[in-house]
């Protein structure tokens, strides 16, 4: 009523859309200036939410004044009303001037002041804690009471208001503002280098750096050496006797061996070990080695000297294993790391042994036979409790046979990733075929073998 009022009054004088869905939002609740700016938040250019709640309660004060010269001082107090019980000072003097007490301030009804002091407290404590991080871009997210989310939604609704913003959105604008002027660091909205979560339930602020990760390739140099941590199968890393109190299987790992050191040089919470397919804990990886990507957890530090960091590892390691080539990389590589572990080109050097002596002729036979050739290869009895039972197609690029000396020889092998290559040369009890045993019709052993080259 007090809207027709209004507009009769004024000869509905092009009253515009801003000013109606105003004093229809104030006429239904308490709104201090950011979040009555909010709802015209796409309005106006280089405006804060904060300035365009001011103008609009000034505006509105500006209207009334005149309703009450024109003698309609029962509609312009109650339209004083309205904004001085936000605590909008113009409209409280104006009250005053006019001979009535102000009412009383309602404490916004949809932030409930938690856009002032708490939001500058959590910015406060955000600053504080950044500064124990290393970072060159930021994001702002924000955790909210639900309730305030339904308040705004309906009061847009309610006011058909098409022109606002969430209230979450204005927090992470203006949280990201103040971060910029204090540190220089810009915010980034595809790949930051911290999250930074405005917690308004708990009053607390959560640091979520993004991970870092780090390509390399790595040089397995003894036998012996799984490539990730194995747990004690009996205590599974609680720690017994068997262990000696370990908690593992094996003393050490390529994992721990290149992420111990990661994790202290970036002071994370941890680190992930993805390898390109992996090898047997007896067999070493020489050559160029094989690639690997490292996952860093939540670390505090980003900008490490990979040289040195390499340097360190391989020192650290005691001639265990190498790595080389460290280089920072992106998430996607991991993927084409898995991808690329089943297709690329692999080649072994494998020490072999016959139960009874082998002809020259006859292994010059077995290299023509399978340079160029598929086997057909089911899921090796040894890895059957991990892996499904199921065949794989697997190319044997290249067989050459060195230092054949009575039952032993040496065989250099070029085939697609993914092949078990000592089922290859004894053949799995006829999972394999053909192998190397098959079409020589004598038991075969591998003494030794070793990845003598993984392809980039």
């Amino acid at each position: 009523m007090l809207l027709k009022v209004f507009e009769v009054l004024l000869m509905l004088d092009e009253l515009s859309e801003i000013i109606k869905k105003a004093i229809k939002l104030l006429e239904k609740v308490s709104l201090c200036d950011r979040c009555l700016g909010r709802f015209f938040a796409s309005l106006g250019f280089a405006l804060t939410n904060k300035t365009r709640g001011e103008s609009i309660k000034t505006m509105l004060c500006m209207a009334a004044s005149a309703l009450a010269n024109k003698g309609n001082q029962q509609e312009a107090i109650n339209i004083l009303h309205n904004i001085a019980r936000t605590g909008f000072k113009p409209a409280r003097d104006l009250l005053v001037k006019m001979g009535f007490e102000p009412t009383e301030i309602i404490l916004c009804e949809i932030c409930g002041g938690l856009l002032d002091q708490p939001l500058q407290d959590l910015i406060n404590k955000a600053l504080e804690l950044l500064s124990n991080y290393e970072f060159n871009s930021f994001l702002v997210g924000c955790k909210i009471p639900g309730t305030i989310i339904e308040k705004e939604d309906n009061l847009r609704s309610y006011a058909e208001i098409e022109w606002g913003e969430s209230i979450k959105r204005e927090i992470n604008r203006e949280a990201g503002t103040i971060i910029t002027s204090k540190t220089g660091k810009n915010a980034d909205f595809q790949k930051p280098d911290v999250l930074i979560v405005l917690d308004f339930h708990k009053m607390n602020v959560e640091i979520k750096p993004y991970p870092i990760f780090i390509y390399g390739r790595y040089r397995k140099l003894v036998r012996g050496i799984p490539q990730s941590r194995w747990l004690c199968p009996k205590c599974r890393g609680g720690g017994c006797a068997e262990c000696n109190w370990t908690g593992k299987r094996y003393e050490t790992s390529i994992e721990e061996l290149v992420t111990e050191p990661i994790i202290k040089k970036f002071e994370a919470t941890k680190a992930k070990f993805h390898g390109a397919g992996r090898e047997d804990i007896d067999v070493r990886v020489l050559g160029s080695g094989r690639p690997f990507v490292i996952e860093i957890v939540e670390p505090r530090k980003r900008f490490i000297d990979l040289r040195e960091l390499q340097v360190e590892i391989n020192e650290n390691s005691q001639g265990k294993i190498e790595v080389t080539d460290l280089a920072y990389v992106d998430r996607s590589l991991i993927g084409m790391l898995k991808l690329s572990a089943k297709i690329k080109k692999k080649t072994y050097r494998a020490l072999v042994e016959a139960e009874e002596p082998l002809s020259e002729e006859k292994l010059k036979a077995l290299v023509k036979y399978f340079n160029g050739l598929t086997i057909k290869q089911r899921t090796p009895t040894r890895v059957l409790h991990r892996r499904a039972d199921r065949m794989r197609l697997k190319k044997v690029y290249e067989v050459r046979i060195t230092g054949l000396k009575d039952k032993t020889f040496e065989a250099i092998i070029r085939c697609q990733g993914g092949l078990y290559v000592k089922e290859l040369i004894h053949g799995d009890n006829g999972r394999t075929t053909p192998s190397f045993q098959e079409f020589l019709g004598v038991p075969l052993k591998v003494l030794e073998l070793d990845v003598i080259d993984v392809e980039s």
